[in-house]
């Protein structure tokens, strides 16, 4: 059975991440931005955001299981961004450098700064989430709905989840990944999953396919607070690659909609944060 593990590469010059990224694996026709390397039964999957994108660095990152953070000598604010997003994750990782000691004056406060190393390859256990995030939904002829993302959980055919926020039960009719038949995949795998019993329109704006009897709650209680960072009300809250709006409101924060309560660390962001200020606000750790 296919298994995977998901590796977003950061780094404040774009060409170096993707020069990472292609140390890693090789990139697919069909997705600019994924590069791929089968290796026995792992898939990894290489992830490279727009550095210019916050929300999109936080949903990577999210559903990770390691990262890559390429600095150059010369740091910016926008790395100092990025350090902090990759110390909300918790997930391993390795920081590649060019001046160690130029980036420990900077970060020596934080726990990445442990993780300055060479180059080298790692891929880190997918734990099960309990839901499969997605990030494309689409119709092909002769087969009907078809939804790509990432299992962050083991998935099998006729397995029935419910699409998030529609609260949709749907059926697993096929499992691909890169372009073969699979019955069933464990964590980490980038798949495609053609569904049974739904229309494109009754699924528009899916963003996973959640196990039946999860628990949802449009609070988060307790959550760690970085000291840089600038005072807001409302945020955006990322958790296992699901975008939600919320408002701190004292030591919670009010979601618009529910989450499904499955095991992660959800990033806060606060995008109008001032002009060269971290827009990461910190992070809430949530557990099934």
């Amino acid at each position: 059975m296919l298994r995977g593990s998901i590796v977003t590469v950061l780094s404040a010059n774009e060409q170096e991440a993707f020069k990472v990224a292609s140390m890693l694996g090789k990139r697919d026709k069909g997705e600019e931005r994924i590069y791929y390397r089968k290796i026995g039964d792992l898939v990894r999957s290489i992830l490279i955001p727009s550095p210019n994108s916050i929300l999109d660095e936080a949903i990577a990152l999210s559903i990770s299981s390691s990262f890559y953070f390429k600095v150059s000598n010369e740091i910016t604010w926008l790395d100092g961004e990025k350090a902090l997003l990759l110390e909300a994750s918790g997930i391993p990782g390795i920081v590649l450098a060019e001046g160690a000691n130029t980036f420990m004056k900077y970060f020596r406060e934080l726990g990445i700064s442990k993780l300055v190393a060479e180059f080298k390859e790692l891929d880190a256990e997918v734990s099960d989430r309990g839901l499969v995030y997605v990030d494309r939904a689409f119709n092909v002829r002769g087969v009907g709905i078809v939804v790509l993302g990432y299992a962050l959980t083991q998935v099998s055919v006729h397995d029935k989840l419910i699409a998030y926020p529609m609260n949709k039960e749907v059926e697993i009719r096929s499992i691909q990944v890169l372009d073969e038949d699979q019955d069933s995949v464990l964590p980490g795998t980038r798949v495609g999953l053609a569904l049974r019993n739904v229309t494109l329109e009754e699924i528009e704006g899916i963003q996973a396919l959640i196990k039946p009897n999860t628990r949802f709650s449009k609070v988060i209680g307790d959550f760690m607070r970085f000291k840089w960072s600038e005072d807001a009300r409302e945020i955006h809250v990322i958790f296992n690659g699901i975008k939600v709006m919320g408002k701190i409101e004292n030591d919670h924060i009010i979601l618009s909609r529910e989450l499904p309560m499955v095991n992660g660390r959800a990033f806060i962001i606060n995008v109008n944060a001032k002009a060269k200020k971290p827009r990461v606000m910190g992070y809430a750790l949530i557990n099934a």
